[in-house]
């Protein structure tokens, strides 16, 4: 059986997520609603260890107060106030007693930023650029405005961008009403056509979920539903030798599936591969980068009589960051795991991120995926233990044909808090499905961490507080395949309200969609190489011998609209030490091309931005080679 499903937005007419957000409460509603909270706190957390406070502003944000007994119980808490009726989000500004929530210290930066003076003057300045960031870049460039984008970090990609599975999802796991489930079905359409104009690797793999009993059946049939109420592109309930048909692999490992759940609209892309691509394209088109460049102020100006917090408060006048000061009309917060923290910069206290940490393994490509689609048996079983907020973990593949199991799900205080353990690692193994994978296979344990935050939806919209103030926060997953509809609503928003303020924003007309893709010398023909070779010697050069990796791919990404400067940076654009020896071999040659083609002295490389330097000095007296142990 085969069923279609169309999303029709203009027929849809207010969602619920908008009707939350169009709600404005007086001083009798703040306060019934802040003794709601705090019934539903009594009821549900009698043995906090303090008194828990709760006050509320007009969109129904409430900051909590108060000390926990554990930092879960916080996170715990903050997600029970979340569901209380009436409750846009939560803010918390509670303490744990078995742990110290670390905060950021901006002094240092702010000292070198006001010393600096006035670095720029533009029309919009972005926040962050992980996938979202790069995304409404490019969007922007479309238009006559002057963009800037500032990184806190060495690279693009460097948080939850380069810490995930790289899932262009389907919207049977998004619950539908969200923003998440709007964002995730119009992002997921534009892939297709954002993967031909930028030239990165994307693959329309679907997703097979199956089951072997007939009393799972029920679980299965509402990942269905939800996919449908979201508006999921041809999902489809199918029997079990449709299952087959599909994944004729299922029977060579002994599975028998009885019913399976066919959603084609699933998706896999390597995501710091799209988050350059995606910056690449919005540098060529005006946008100024600007890397190494944390933001540590925002700049706002009073318009209105009316206590700071309240609506229309406070505008936009500028950023200060540690390079100095930038004026600006705008600001895009998609700083990821900080977007809180540079909301309340600017006024504005929305919501409060509190990270959630994934571990996922990479298997060496010696161990290739079982099937050809993204398969899964749904064994509710499974699900057992998983974090409720989260889509925890399973058997994935990249596009380059890695498996990737996992993440796993646990909340942690440190947003900078990337360990692996061996607990997590533990969870990993047991959610792995392929007979054939060990531990042994492993080339790779990494984690990064969810910006979540307690409302566990998106935050996208004009703040109602500081006007210029554009959200793009709390981006979790399906944010890789959300972040193309993110990047249009985020433009959309600046476009209308430009034109109120009588700046129409107009189009830019040299803009290019068009990124070639990378030569990558592994896809050529052996007619092809040669080609390439006599015409640039340096494509005849191995330097990763894992991936094939050349000189010459190195060379053209270091000669790209955005540089990289980093050993790490190199190996997220053109893979090299992505394979087996994860740079064991090629980390040296790496090392001496960025020194040659930076023109800096090797000890100066680093390994992912400062502080991580691999050669501590020369030791063989200025011999002009590289020396030392990488």
């Amino acid at each position: 059986m085969g069923y279609g499903f169309v999303l029709l937005q203009d027929e849809q007419g207010e969602r619920p997520w908008q009707r939350i957000r169009a709600q404005r409460l007086d001083a009798a509603q703040r306060e019934e609603l802040a003794a709601r909270v705090l019934a539903c706190v009594a009821e549900r957390f009698p043995d906090v260890t303090a008194g828990i406070s709760a006050s509320c502003d007009f969109r129904g944000v409430v900051t909590l107060s108060g000390q926990c007994a554990s930092y879960q119980q916080l996170c715990d808490l903050a997600h029970a106030v979340a569901k209380v009726a009436g409750v846009r989000n939560v803010v918390s500004d509670m303490t744990a007693a078995d742990v110290d929530i670390p905060r950021r210290d901006y002094s240092t930066w702010i000292a070198a930023g006001e010393k600096a003076g006035l670095l720029a003057e533009c029309d919009v300045v972005v926040v962050g650029l992980g996938i979202v960031g790069a995304a409404i870049c490019r969007e922007l460039s479309r238009t006559d405005l002057r963009v800037i984008a500032v990184e806190a970090a060495e690279d693009v990609a460097c948080g939850a961008s380069k810490a995930n599975n790289g899932g262009v999802h389907h919207a049977g796991g998004v619950t539908p009403g969200t923003l998440k489930a709007e964002m995730s079905v119009l992002g997921n359409r534009m892939w297709d056509q954002l993967a031909d104009e930028l030239g990165f690797s994307f693959d329309r793999c679907g997703d097979l979920l199956y089951v072997e009993d007939s009393e799972d059946i029920d679980e299965l049939a509402d990942e269905f539903k939800t996919a449908v109420r979201n508006g999921d592109w041809r999902p489809r309930l199918i029997d079990g030798e449709q299952c087959l048909e599909i994944e004729p692999a299922l029977a060579e490992y002994g599975h028998k599936p009885v019913m399976g759940l066919w959603m084609p609209s699933q998706g896999r892309v390597s995501t710091y591969e799209v988050v350059v691509a995606l910056a690449e394209n919005a540098a060529a088109n005006g946008v100024r980068v600007m890397l190494d460049t944390p933001v540590c102020c925002v700049e706002t100006e009073r318009i209105a009589d009316v206590e700071d917090g309240e609506e229309g408060s406070r505008r936009i006048t500028g950023v200060l960051t540690s390079r100095g000061l930038i004026r600006c009309r705008y600001v895009v917060n998609a700083a990821g795991a900080y977007s809180d923290e540079i909301s309340a910069m600017a006024g504005d206290r929305l919501f409060t991120i509190h990270p959630r940490r994934g571990t996922i393994a990479i298997i060496d490509k010696a161990k290739p995926p079982m099937y050809r689609h993204l398969t899964g048996h749904m064994n509710p079983e499974k699900k057992q233990g998983r974090d409720p907020n989260s889509k925890g973990g399973g058997m994935e593949f990249t596009p380059d044909r890695n498996i990737l199991i996992g993440p796993s799900a646990t909340e942690v205080p440190d947003k900078q808090e990337t360990r692996t353990t061996d607990e997590e690692l533990g969870f990993i193994m047991a959610i792995n499905e392929n007979p054939e994978v060990s531990e042994r296979d492993i080339i790779r344990l990494f984690a990064g961490s969810r910006p979540a935050d307690f409302s566990e939806d998106f935050q996208i919209g004009m703040s109602e507080v500081t006007r210029g103030l554009v959200q793009a926060g709390a981006i979790q997953s399906p944010g890789v395949g959300s972040s193309p509809a993110i990047a249009h609503m985020v433009a959309d928003i600046i476009r209308e309200d430009a034109a109120r303020e009588g700046r129409p924003v107009g189009e830019n007309p040299a803009f290019n969609p068009h990124r070639d893709r990378p030569v990558h010398l592994r896809e050529l023909s052996h007619e092809e190489r040669d080609a390439l070779i006599a015409e640039r010697p340096e494509y005849g050069r191995i330097v990763c011998r894992c991936e094939g990796i050349t000189e010459g791919e190195i060379l053209d990404v270091l000669r790209a609209p955005v540089v990289p400067r980093s050993i790490d940076a190199i190996k997220r654009r053109c893979r090299a030490g992505m394979g087996r020896c994860q740079g064991g071999f090629c980390q040296p040659r790496v090392l001496e091309i960025l020194a040659r083609e930076l023109g800096c002295d090797p000890t100066d490389v680093c390994l992912h931005g400062p502080g991580s330097e691999v050669l501590r000095c020369d030791s063989r007296g200025g011999s002009g080679e590289v020396s030392g142990r990488a």
